[in-house]
């Protein structure tokens, strides 16, 4: 008996096949281009199983070229598999390997992994044989995990919530990878790109050792796919018909965490395959979860290999490796912020302010003046007291004050530029995780002056004010674009930035990766540097602080309305809308004139408007008084201690700032959950 086939049926596999045409073809061309080495048909198969050692050609395409094309393809395959579950388990469309920050805690156990003198203490350590860099890096990404359900429990763990503080975690733990490459540069050499996605091979070793581990993640959640399936209708209905989803959930993440792990430990991050990956899976039909994780596995795996296959040609121009994983923030970030356009949030997925604060209001005065005097302490101790060849030894000699005060200064009006930027990205999106290194507008200016260092060659302070300040400002219109339908949601703007922001990191990692001298040298700078400071610089921030500060002083009552909401202060008869450019433009302008003189920094803007309120102070005008002076003694107590702890070496300023700032900020966060 004839079966009638839907019309609609056949247009869709119709189109289907045309599409995979598509790919198939697209993936042949590339082939054939990226390949060192063209051969004929019939040794083609013999150099891919069988090579003929006396061929030159046969040899590097069987063990570099073609080990490479596995390895794009188990990556992707993984981190798309890792993001699927993730999204599912959460329930989170935004969820993903690198924006929960497991990336970077398994960057960082890989580090450490490294550090161990396991050689040197064989006899004493050789019961912990698992100290492997695969072993710290899956310890690490549950570490991270952790941290982000920790930051996130009290808000039901909501989406823009998780991603914002896997950003968080990332840049704290970004941090930490940085102080380990600058104190170990032999033990760590390259991993600074390395850690940016490197897939180059040199055997069959790393495929032989990652098949087995995405292989067995695979099988194993397609043997839990009915029970995750479940959580797809809501944990109460999971919990009514017996599913333990606590336990469920947690196996669950820890399968997408060893998965990411060992992808991490064998080729560093990769960018954005985890999250663009199951995003087009659900694009193509997928709708029940064995076709979202079967699907997503074979996306990401071609993604990742389109991605390789254009980046293998362009790897010599740059003089070394150019990084994979760096590259597909160029393709995943366009991707994220056109999810972010298709995507509707509810209510509960957003930030909800707290009904009862955990902070009573204080007495600004005792406060202020208390934290002034911390201010003049730390201003003094910077200024004589520190070390020397001859040990600890306070100095008032000119000469010595004369290279101590531009850099005191700088730390001082730095500090509390972003801080006035932190209040006010703050105050206007409602949410405490936003700040400028979060919402892109650090990111924008540094890599303004990278690319002014890599189009011009050395640039003047002039030029670097001009660089630094268009760069904050494009992020600031393109933030402005991507939110402006959405009337400047604060949720469009924080998640827009956040993928801007993850754009430009990559662009700097491929800079640094060009070979270029002169952006290499910018190395110290991107880790916040406030060392060799001129006084030019100093006058630079002071004068620019000082005046947008005032103008900003002038607007605090509008911060004071917009804290209330776009409803009511539109009630009041505030043009919310263009209130928000205008104090963005505000906050834009602080962040690039910090970025200029000592650096990207991160955290500050993030923490000091924090310990303001947990100080009690909670109107505009004092928050952002005390935020200021909070901001300067954290630079201060950064610039002292990289100065002097380890002398006679220097660490940046803006990575100790990182350190101490980020490491608060989590207890701070934890404390209030």
């Amino acid at each position: 008996m004839d079966v009638a086939i839907p019309t609609s049926f056949k247009l869709g596999a119709f189109k289907y096949g045309i599409f995979i045409a598509l790919i198939i073809g697209l993936l042949s061309i590339l082939i054939k281009i990226s390949m060192p080495y063209s051969l004929p048909f019939d040794q083609f198969y013999q150099a891919l199983f069988f090579p003929d050692l006396d061929s030159y050609q046969q040899v590097i395409l069987h063990y570099s070229y073609f080990p490479r094309l596995m390895m794009a393809l188990l990556c992707g395959a993984g981190l798309a598999l890792a993001g699927s579950v993730m999204q599912t388990v959460l329930r989170n469309p935004l969820a993903s390997p690198t924006t929960l920050g497991v990336a970077s805690g398994a960057q960082l156990g890989v580090a450490i992994a490294l550090l161990l003198p396991l050689s040197a203490w064989h006899v004493e350590l050789s019961g912990l044989f698992w100290l492997t860099p695969k072993t710290l890096a899956f310890a690490g990404g549950l570490m991270a995990t952790g941290l982000v359900f920790l930051l996130t429990a009290r808000k039901g763990f909501a989406p823009l919530q998780m991603v914002l503080a896997g950003m968080v975690v990332t840049l704290f733990l970004g941090s930490l990878n940085m102080v380990l490459i600058l104190f170990n540069e032999q033990q760590l050499t390259g991993l600074f790109i390395w850690g940016a996605g490197a897939l180059d091979q040199n055997d069959w070793n790393g495929v032989i050792h990652l098949l087995p581990q995405v292989t067995l993640a695979l099988l194993v959640l397609l043997i839990i796919q009915r029970p995750l399936s479940i959580l797809q209708l809501g944990e109460d209905v999971a919990s009514s018909i017996g599913v333990k989803v606590g336990l469920l959930r947690i196996a669950a993440l820890v399968i997408a965490v060893f998965v990411t792990s060992s992808i991490v430990s064998e080729v560093g991050i990769i960018s954005f395959i985890g999250l663009v990956a199951p995003s087009l899976a659900k694009l193509l039909g997928a709708r029940r979860l064995i076709s979202q994780l079967l699907l997503s596995t074979l996306v990401g795996a071609v993604l990742l290999l389109l991605t390789d296959l254009l980046v293998i040609p362009f790897a010599g121009v740059a003089g070394e490796l150019l990084p994979t994983g760096a590259v597909t923030a160029l393709i995943g970030a366009p991707c994220l912020l056109w999810l972010l356009n298709k995507q509707t949030w509810s209510s509960t997925q957003k930030f909800q302010p707290d009904s009862d604060p955990q902070f009573s209001e204080q007495a600004f005065l005792p406060v202020f003046v208390i934290s002034v005097l911390v201010l003049i302490a730390l201003t003094l101790m910077s200024l004589l007291l520190g070390q020397s060849q001859s040990g600890w030894q306070l100095s008032f000699a000119y000469s010595v004050l004369d290279l101590r005060i531009p850099r005191v200064l700088v730390a001082i009006f730095s500090g509390s530029a972003l801080a006035l930027a932190g209040s006010i990205i703050q105050r206007i999106t409602g949410n405490p995780m936003s700040s400028p290194e979060v919402i892109g507008i650090s990111s924008g200016a540094a890599f303004a002056l990278v690319l002014g260092v890599l189009m011009f060659g050395s640039v003047t302070r002039f030029e670097q004010l001009l660089l630094g300040s268009g760069g904050a400002l494009f992020i600031m219109f393109m933030v402005w674009w991507f939110s402006r339908k959405s009337q400047l949601s604060p949720v469009k703007m924080l998640l827009t930035g956040v993928a801007l922001s993850a754009l430009l990191d990559s662009l700097i990692r491929i800079s640094l990766a060009s070979g270029n001298e002169q952006v290499k040298a910018l190395l110290a700078w991107l880790s916040g540097s406030t060392y060799l400071v001129a006084w030019s610089d100093s006058l630079l921030l002071i004068i620019g602080t000082i005046l947008l500060a005032a103008g900003l002083f002038t607007c605090h009552r509008w911060l004071d309305l917009m804290a209330l909401g776009n409803i009511t202060a539109s009630a009041l008869g505030l043009n919310t809308y263009r209130v928000r450019q205008c104090l963005m433009l505000f906050a834009s302008m602080l962040t690039a004139l910090a970025v200029i003189v000592v650096g990207p920094l991160s955290f500050i803007g993030l923490l000091a408007p924090h310990m303001a309120k947990s100080m009690g102070q909670y109107s505009a005008r004092h928050q952002m008084l005390l935020s200021c002076v909070i901001g300067s003694n954290i630079m201060l107590l950064a610039d002292w201690l990289g100065r002097n702890i380890w002398f006679p070496w220097q660490v940046p300023a803006g990575l100790l700032a990182s350190l101490i700032g980020g490491g608060y900020f989590i207890y701070l966060l934890r404390k209030q959950n």
